[in-house]
């Protein structure tokens, strides 16, 4: 059997209501080379199982399952290991659950100019802002213009985690297998720093295609619970300025300035909220860590 051209990874928890939709989206792509699904759902108690299990019985891509008997992210596991040792595509792109694209060229589009582009390593584009309730768009995420640009590696660190659609991404596979130690110690906002790794090469190519829709305002979902527990919050700013840290110290010294000033950003929105919902535990946490960066 020929090497999948593409691994789509899905990661499902409790996407029931949204998962058909994504995974559709997929078999529906204009796509004639070799693809895969490897589908890791991490323990979910809905009915994402019967979902998938349904779609995976026609899917015109064959679906591959990773279901762990325990959650993985309540316990700090990262689900990337388990992931990668089943991805066997030239080129990984990813798509959560609750996420979908929307371009049926999209992957194509994708991968021909990656192809024509050996030197560069990543591609992504546009994401329509779908509400989560409505199903309607109210705006759109990463748009850069008109035409296709190249962002420096620079530019995408501090463009920070918003900088680029989750769903948007598709990536050399070899870039997964570049990344440190570190990242497998399940960092937040792991995307983020596939993007800065997949950019380093050659930067990070920029199509001009509203591809994926990204959904916004679930209440049950990660982000929407995260912003509304400040505790959960600034817990996340401090893992984030942590890998940072790591992500500085692993970077060729020309790059130190760019996570330097995502490093700054992220110490004055923790400073903020600290003063703002009296937290000076947060802020004395805060000032041990940098200490311990340097």
């Amino acid at each position: 059997m020929s090497r999948p051209k593409v691994s789509v990874v899905v990661f499902v928890y409790n996407h029931a209501r949204y998962l058909e939709k994504a995974l559709n989206s997929i078999n529906q792509q204009h796509f004639d080379e070799a693809l895969e699904i490897v589908l890791h759902d991490d323990a979910s108690t809905d009915d994402s199982a019967a979902v998938y299990q349904r779609v995976a019985a026609s899917s015109r891509f064959p679906i591959k399952i990773i279901r762990p008997a325990l959650n993985k992210v309540s316990r700090g596991i990262s689900m990337w290991p388990e992931i990668l040792a089943q991805c066997s595509g030239e080129y990984l792109a990813i798509c959560e659950g609750d996420d979908f694209w929307m371009a049926p060229h999209k992957l194509a589009y994708q991968c021909n100019s990656l192809d024509q582009l050996p030197h560069i390593d990543l591609a992504f584009h546009a994401a329509a802002r779908i509400n989560w309730s409505s199903e309607q768009i109210e705006g759109v995420y990463a748009d850069y213009g008109s035409e296709p640009r190249l962002f420096a590696p620079g530019q995408v660190i501090e463009g920070d985690g918003g900088f680029m659609p989750t769903a948007s991404l598709l990536c050399r596979r070899e870039v997964f297998d570049r990344l440190p130690a570190w990242f497998f110690d399940r960092p937040p906002v792991e995307d983020y720093f596939i993007q800065v790794y997949g950019a380093l090469r050659g930067g990070a190519l920029y199509l001009p295609l509203q591809g994926s829709g990204y959904r916004v305002g679930d209440p049950t979902a990660w982000s929407q619970r995260s912003l509304a527990n400040i505790e959960r919050a600034n817990e996340f700013e401090l893992r984030f300025v942590e890998y940072l840290g790591y992500l500085r110290a692993s970077l060729p010294a020309e790059l130190t300035q760019h996570v330097n000033q995502l490093m700054l950003r992220h110490y004055q929105v923790l400073c903020e909220r600290c003063f703002t919902y009296q937290r000076p535990a947060d802020l004395i946490r805060l000032g041990q860590l940098l200490e311990r960066l340097q």
